[in-house]
């Protein structure tokens, strides 16, 4: 009985504080309303049009909570199913989770948003039958299937233990008189109907869509402000950098002044090996690059170009035995951090050049693609192959901190200025900030249409860029989870680098491909609303924060850059040895022995899925067998 009290009382509460919300945000859109979904499905149908702009309340209501859209006899519509009917709940639930492990990586999370209202309908089903141990089991079998901002709502759905305690909203979903809507876009949508028309029966078929509605959008759609209606704001967080260094007598860069650009080449000193990357010191003096026979170079930056590709070697050591995937140098440049395919991570000392530490991960080795120093040091991120991000001490040699939630490997993580939160991008095409401490995620952007490869903080902290492999930058404010503006300019296929001037004036976007753009980013943030005009009102404005254009020659490729000093800004680039006739013969020699060798349906299958991740993301690298 208690909980029937507590849930009438929550429901009131939220019943006053919309009637007091509507008051003041004349005629605004409800949260999963019928109406906002009607309007939402017209929108998706035509091509022309875009997204709607979705407004998330602080006072959250689930998507079955709230009073019925249509008539208040809904109850008497709904059926108590047996346990067999019942069951089908439950495989549904399995049998969604199951397309999310195959579908592509950069399309899951759209799938993903339907596995909490799966669940949740199948509980509210178990309990209308008079089955509430049965829902209560079912709940608790598959609760971690969920990342833990789902755990309040799980409590929160779990407080219905019978028929009375249902929210007019669940009645009429359960009875089949209104759905809910589900926002795909049409490839994954086709890719969803494909695999699902393998892997799901028709009972299974029938009892997803009895309550529920997929609406698909155009792919070629400029990305809107989707905020995730399903996910409560999380409470505001400080995002102010610690400390913020100016200089009152240099001019700031800007329109009128732009940076002074050098390039660099990185050349190891076996020029058959490859550089696999590369990363820049904090007093951009020296620049660290991996190699694939897993060498690392320290050498000297020349940020004169008159002197460009005149780099002085200070460093050269074996660091591991396969290619190094990751590095960074730690505050102050005396440690440098690498990571390899050799599923270790090693902490040197840039001076002398020797290993300080190795770190290990237990009985789950993983390698990661991105490390990462908070602005401290003490504290290292990494971005892992496993989904999972870690955090660990420069003195353990295992993570303190394990942070879930991604659904597919990620490929960067960048700290905070204050040092207090992480931003990491995956393959699932999210980007996520994360209260590391306090194992929390404090905000989830979505926008991207392909693998998030870059990303960087504004030096005052509050605003958040990502470029990823779909050619898109997003520039978000983290202080109320808002896309402030997607540039669409960037004619690449995958974002390599992102860093803003020290005044925040200026943004400098790098694709691997070898283009540089230079935005005008003090005028991007006075654009402080996506507009609801048409693309080309986008692109205009887009053609108005544009600065300038460079591109470089076509046999190079773009590691990092970065700005230096008050007026300097270097670029690390490498021969591009991805396009080289080998690596591509390379990959076609490795596809033809798979069809040679005898192998099982699943082993080769997964083979070849792994494949053509790498070549769907654009990681093709050189392996030690393939050097050999």
């Amino acid at each position: 009985m208690g909980g029937r009290n507590l849930q009438q009382k929550k429901r009131k509460s939220k019943k006053q504080k919309s009637q007091s919300r509507k008051q003041n945000n004349n005629q605004k859109n409800k949260p999963q309303s019928e109406e906002a979904n009607d309007l939402l499905v017209e929108k998706c149908e035509t091509s022309d049009m875009e997204l709607e702009v979705v407004e998330l309340y602080e006072d959250f209501v689930d998507f079955y909570e709230g009073e019925a859209h249509g008539p208040s006899q809904q109850g008497e519509f709904c059926k108590a199913l047996k346990d067999k009917e019942l069951m089908e709940y439950e495989q549904t639930f399995v049998a969604l989770r199951n397309i999310i492990q195959e579908i592509f990586q950069f399309r899951k999370y759209e799938v993903f948003m339907m596995l909490y209202p799966t669940l949740a309908m199948g509980y509210l089903q178990m309990v209308w039958s008079g089955e509430w141990q049965q829902a209560r089991d079912y709940v608790e079998r598959h609760k971690d299937e969920l990342d833990a901002s789902y755990r309040k709502r799980i409590e929160n759905l779990k407080l219905i233990r019978k028929r009375e305690d249902m929210p007019g909203r669940a009645l009429e979903l359960l009875s089949g008189g209104k759905k809910e809507y589900f926002l795909m876009a049409s490839t994954t949508f086709e890719q969803f109907k494909v695999i699902q028309s393998r892997l799901w029966t028709s009972k299974q078929q029938e009892c997803f869509g009895a309550h529920f509605q997929i609406a698909s959008y155009a792919d070629f759609m400029i990305p809107q402000e989707r905020r995730i209606t399903d996910h409560p704001l999380p409470e505001p967080f400080n995002w102010a950098a610690a400390v913020q260094d100016s200089d009152s007598t240099s001019e700031s860069l800007g329109r009128n002044r732009l940076p002074a650009l050098s390039f660099n080449m990185a050349t190891p000193v076996d020029t058959e090996d490859a550089v696999t990357c590369a990363t820049l010191s904090e007093d951009r003096c020296s620049v660290a690059f991996g190699t694939g026979s897993g060498m690392v170079h320290v050498v000297a930056v020349r940020k004169d170009w008159r002197e460009a590709n005149n780099m002085r070697r200070e460093n050269v050591f074996q660091a591991h035995q396969q290619w190094v995937m990751a590095c960074a140098f730690s505050p102050g440049d005396r440690h440098l951090l690498t990571s390899s395919a050799d599923k270790t991570m090693r902490l040197w000392c840039t001076r002398s050049g020797l290993c300080k530490i190795v770190y290990t991960t237990g009985q789950v080795p993983h390698t990661a693609s991105c490390v990462a120093f908070a602005p401290r040091g003490c504290y290292f991120a990494t971005a892992s192959e496993d989904a999972v991000v870690r955090v660990w001490r420069e003195d353990a040699e295992h993570p303190i901190i394990s942070l879930f939630g991604h659904l597919a490997k990620l490929l960067v993580c960048r700290f905070h200025p204050n040092g207090n939160y992480l931003a990491t991008g995956s393959a699932d095409a999210t980007v996520r900030i994360w209260d590391y401490r306090n194992h929390a995620q404090m905000r989830l952007f979505r926008g991207h249409k392909a693998p998030v490869s870059a990303l960087v903080y504004s030096n005052c902290g509050r605003y958040l860029v990502s470029g990823g492999r779909d050619d898109l930058v997003i520039v978000w404010d983290t202080s109320d989870a808002r896309m402030l503006r997607c540039l669409c300019q960037h004619k690449a296929l995958s974002i390599a680098s992102i860093d803003i001037s020290y005044c925040n004036n200026l943004l400098a976007v790098w694709s691997q491909e070898g283009q540089l753009t230079l935005w005008d980013f003090q005028l991007l943030m006075q654009y402080s609303s996506m507009e609801n005009g048409s693309s080309a009102q986008s692109n205009d404005i887009n053609g108005e924060l544009l600065i300038r254009t460079v591109k470089a020659p076509e046999d190079m490729i773009w590691l990092q850059s970065g700005f230096f000093g008050r007026d300097g800004l270097v670029a690390i680039c490498t021969e591009n040895y991805k396009k080289s006739p080998e690596v591509l013969a390379s990959i076609v020699q490795q596809i033809e022995n798979l069809q040679l060798e005898t192998k099982s349906e699943a082993e080769l299958k997964e083979i070849m899925k792994s494949m053509l991740d790498q070549i769907l993301s654009y990681e093709i690298g050189i392996t030690a067998e393939g050097r050999s």
